[in-house]
């Protein structure tokens, strides 16, 4: 399988790397241009030549040359322009979009001295931040004592944290004569949350014992799921009656309904291994960005309709993110999701540490998962042993597939995934719900068996 290591990643890990102070930048002031030196040296040269051969003609040719320059820098500017990056909307500490969408700032300039400026940016972006507004080098006028907001912009094609910059700003004053040095902006940390995949399920979910949802639970309560018709006991509400049958019968017979309640559910994130080359939101998929993009679409929908969605990573960092519900929890999950990291080297997890954290929690295991590592298969089939219901999402992108280094290439590839199948299957026979993931409504089947496994 082509194994690729994303750039981002190596970019933050080359920067994790360089130790020493943090770099200062130099004040920023006007310096004479190539144009202003030119301008002078010609009106020298000339006014030289005129005193030392009596030539008056040299004089009028530098005439022009020092009343122009005189003029000009008659409205000299002293103190620079002051630039900074701020958010295009609001005041956040930070930049957020989503997959898709335009990642951009505003480079704030404000021109101290009372004559006009021309201020010219150079920004530049991460890889995955491809710049549509500000790309490359353009210029501004700002009037005097005033300031104005240049956008840099970028369509954003990853989810993850990337970054926007370093800008370069610089300015001229008296007709080009006059320059700034260059300030150079450090940039700012855009996150780029992932946009899930569309999914929706209408099935309920095992466990459902909270106190209030969607989910058909075995307790009696107040819903619109019918149980049974029972004769009526004190304390009955009048409104359940079941008239047609208490005519018929001549006793008072009332309909009794299962209770609707809420549940939990636990997402398991295996980050063991990453396979596959991510064209970002409109390419290909690798096993990082199909299972992020999975994992927020299924905490999205159970979050939104009240259930406690909770998140854990099975991987080098062993990242938890606590249970919650609502749609403030599903931007908070997505949030998660953005931060998500393969380490080159990462640290082998451990499946019964794993398994013991999630022990006592009655809820659905949701794992995330390519099956590609023991360990991963191991803590899948821990999980069903201890009788917990658990579905195991299958993130290996069908597109990928080992490089080819031989004539016997095929055939190990087709040896491995009949192995990878088999292996599928002892899964199931343990009760293990394995299923591709294939967008909306793809878990519905699995789903509904392992609710009939739990009313059996």
């Amino acid at each position: 399988m082509t194994i690729a290591r994303d750039p981002v990643l190596s970019l933050r890990t080359d920067n994790a790397r360089q130790v020493g102070p943090a770099r200062v930048e130099p004040p920023v002031t006007w310096r004479r241009t190539k144009a202003l030196t030119r301008a002078v040296a010609i009106t020298a040269a000339c006014l030289l030549a005129a005193v030392a051969f009596g030539r008056i003609d040299l004089v009028l040719i530098a005439a022009p040359f020092a009343i122009g320059t005189a003029l000009l820098l008659q409205q000299r500017p002293h103190r620079a322009p002051h630039a900074r990056l701020a958010p295009l909307e609001g005041d956040a500490d930070d930049l957020t979009c989503a997959e898709g969408a335009s990642a951009g700032a505003r480079v704030v300039v404000a021109n101290p001295e009372p004559v006009a400026v021309t201020t010219l940016v150079t920004a530049a972006a991460d890889p995955w931040i491809e710049l549509h507004t500000g790309k490359g080098d353009f210029a501004e006028r700002i009037g005097p004592a005033s300031g104005r907001d240049l956008v840099v912009a970028g369509t954003a094609k990853r989810w993850g944290e990337h970054h926007l910059g370093p800008v370069h700003v610089r300015s001229i004053a008296c007709g080009g004569l006059l320059e700034t040095t260059v300030q150079r902006l450090p940039g700012a940390p855009v996150w780029v949350l992932p946009v899930p995949d569309w999914f929706e399920s209408a099935e309920s979910l095992p466990f459902a014992d909270g106190v209030t949802g969607v989910h058909r639970s075995r307790r009696g309560g107040d819903s619109g799921e019918l149980a049974e018709v029972r004769l009526y006991q004190p304390g009955d509400r009048l409104r359940r009656i079941d008239w047609r049958t208490s005519t018929r019968t001549q006793d008072l017979y009332v309909n009794a309904t299962l209770s609707e309640r809420d549940t939990d559910v636990t997402l398991v994130l295996d980050l063991q291994v990453e396979a596959g080359v991510s064209g970002g939101v409109d390419g290909d998929a690798s096993i990082a960005d199909l299972t992020v993009r999975a994992a927020g679409a299924v905490a999205s929908h159970y979050a939104l309709q009240g259930d406690r969605v909770a998140c854990v990573e099975f991987g080098a960092r062993g990242r938890r993110m606590r249970a919650g519900a609502g749609r403030r929890h599903a931007a908070a999950t997505l949030r998660w999701l953005a931060s998500v990291e393969i380490p080159p080297d990462p640290i082998p997890p451990s499946p019964e540490l794993l398994r013991r954290r999630l022990a006592g929690q009655r809820s659905l295991n949701v794992v995330f998962t390519p099956l590609l590592t023991d360990r991963s298969i191991a803590l899948v089939a821990s999980i069903a042993r201890a009788g917990r219901p658990v579905l195991c999402v299958d993130t290996l992108p069908p597109h990928v597939a080992p490089p080819s280094r031989s004539h016997w290439t095929p055939y190990a590839e087709r040896l491995w995934r009949l192995a990878r199948a088999n292996t599928v299957m002892e899964l199931r026979d343990l009760g293990v719900a394995v299923e591709p993931w294939r967008g909306s409504a793809s878990l519905d089947t699995v789903l509904a068996e392992l609710n009939r496994r739990r009313y059996r």
